[in-house]
């Protein structure tokens, strides 16, 4: 009896030790293994929508838009009233960049530069030049205007008509935009420029 008692006592110490041991073994399993979960991240792309304006002032001295196709007469004029500015419409704040190129052309229709006989009154507090483009220095919120980039065009007018007789002049401006959110605080380091 004492036999069957201690054969007893036997298999419930290994049964007890087995539970242990898997105990421990599914403990153990468990502390390594790694979770991992599909991230659901929602990526928003809000709209940038801005508004380039070109005005001039008028013989009241008030603003008026210019006509997008307008040839510059400049024959009497060496001085050139145009104030450029863009204008944030879209749903969030962003950097803007401005190009500014006078298009010249003879009476064959052929392009002529003429670069090097303009100047613009510039507004170099609020503008920065680099490579092509003038940066607005600040963030252009929603709603809200930049300072004027330009106030006044100047023609070298000898020179322009000694090389354009019976030419035309155009000023063509390019604008763009970046959003502002997420991105440097230097307009000069802004991220997402497109290349051209």
């Amino acid at each position: 009896m004492n036999e069957n008692r201690a054969l007893k006592k036997r298999i419930m110490i290994i049964f007890l030790l087995t539970i242990i041991i898997v105990l421990i073994s599914i403990a153990s399993i468990v502390a390594f293994i790694s979770r991992s979960t599909i991230a659901k991240n929602i990526i928003t792309f809000g709209n940038l929508k801005m508004q380039l304006i070109e005005t001039t002032l008028d013989e009241n001295n008030q603003e008026v838009e210019v006509d997008n196709n307008e040839n510059l007469n400049i024959t009497n004029m060496p001085n050139l009233s145009r104030i450029v500015k863009v204008k944030n419409l879209g749903n969030h704040d962003f950097y803007a960049r401005v190009s500014l190129k006078i298009i010249g052309k003879d009476s064959n229709n052929q392009e002529i530069d003429v670069t090097k006989y303009v100047s613009y009154n510039l507004n170099t507090e609020d503008w920065i030049y680099k490579d092509g483009w003038y940066y607005y220095k600040k963030i252009v919120k929603q709603n809200e205007y930049t300072s004027s980039l330009i106030t006044e065009i100047n023609f070298d007018v000898n020179s322009i008509t000694s090389k354009l007789s019976d030419g035309t002049i155009k000023l063509d401006i390019d604008a763009e935009a970046v959003q502002a959110e997420n991105n440097a605080e230097n307009v000069l380091d802004v991220l997402g420029w497109p290349s051209k």
